[in-house]
């Protein structure tokens, strides 16, 4: 199962958690696969119709997944995935 590491306010979302393992081959499936952590969490970094918030940030192995093939990149068993919220200014 790939790794999802979490960052800032989404680990709060996910009970306290910074890291949890979750089902998926492909960014999409592992997005989808956060609503069994928590609701909440699946519902800050996913918007309506399925696509990504616009302050959220997603990497694969340190790659943002915007230079790879965005949602539809492929996840391995041992891959890492970091989610996090960017931070605007007030």
């Amino acid at each position: 199962m790939p790794r999802v590491k979490l960052a800032g306010v989404l680990v709060a979302l996910a009970g306290g958690r910074d890291e949890v393992e979750v089902e998926g081959f492909t960014v999409k499936e592992v997005l989808e696969s956060l609503s069994s952590v928590s609701q909440k969490l699946y519902r800050r970094v996913v918007g309506d119709g399925g696509r990504l918030r616009p302050d959220i940030y997603i990497a694969v192995n340190d790659v943002d997944i915007r230079l790879l093939s965005g949602l539809s990149t492929q996840v391995k068993k041992d891959d890492v995935v970091l989610i996090l919220a960017y931070i605007h200014p007030g």
